[in-house]
């Protein structure tokens, strides 16, 4: 997720962009302060953390900043493509390491303007080397009583290289299962631009000599434009 640093950086972006629709149809960005709680066999861990969900378009196609990933954006048939660099944090990685990814995805458009993306993922860098294929999930559901629900969801498979540089549990070569999450998320809108966000599902990744299945729970607040 993005630090101190990169939001200072975000906001100096902004103000040289125009901004050429004031119905946010060119602009859109919310940003998001998210506690993010864990509960698995290897015991329970936490994390306070910022994000930023930003997409400006132009007539060449997007810019875009989500969950810690960057880059460029471009029509394609059913959905987009996409080019950007990603950074995985240490709290999502395990190891003590934290490390960023060029990653390329291709999205489908989802009703209620959700998406869900497969992409592939290489280490930049000397360190820590190897590759990802990605999956992410973002389906909104339904909206009950001005509740609004709806499915967030990210995956990735890891090569043999990887798991061995992160010390991971490696049962062979070739693809195998890094991390799979799935939350149902709950939006209760306070005011015209504030939502309280709160979460729960399920967790499972590989960690150092096993795997480590359970819970997570998120409770936020997002300020949307």
């Amino acid at each position: 997720m993005f630090r101190l640093p990169a939001l200072a950086s975000l906001f100096c972006l902004l103000a040289a962009l125009p901004c050429r629709a004031d119905d946010g149809k060119d602009l859109d960005l919310s940003i998001s302060t998210e506690l993010m709680t864990r509960q698995t066999a290897y015991g329970s861990s936490s994390r306070l953390q910022a994000s930023v969900d930003l997409q400006y378009r132009t007539r060449f196609g997007a810019l875009y900043l989500q969950d810690g990933e960057g880059g460029w954006a471009l029509p394609a048939p059913g959905g987009w493509v996409s080019l950007g660099v990603a950074n995985e944090p240490v709290w999502s990685l395990g190891g003590g390491v934290s490390q960023s990814m060029a990653v390329a995805r291709y999205g489908i458009d989802l009703p209620r303007d959700g998406s869900l993306s497969f992409g592939y993922a290489d280490r930049i860098g000397d360190h820590n080397r190897g590759r990802l294929l990605v999956a992410s999930l973002d389906a909104p559901l339904f909206d009950w009583r001005g509740q609004r629900f709806g499915l967030l969801g990210w995956a990735s498979l890891s090569d043999h290289t990887r798991r061995l540089s992160l010390d991971h549990d490696d049962n062979g070569s070739g693809w195998r299962l890094e991390q799979s999450n799935l939350l149902l998320v709950m939006s209760h809108p306070m005011g015209r631009h504030w939502t309280l966000d709160l979460g729960a599902g399920s967790r499972w990744g590989a960690e150092l000599g096993g795997r480590d299945a359970g819970w997570q729970t998120l409770l936020g607040f997002t300020w949307k434009l």
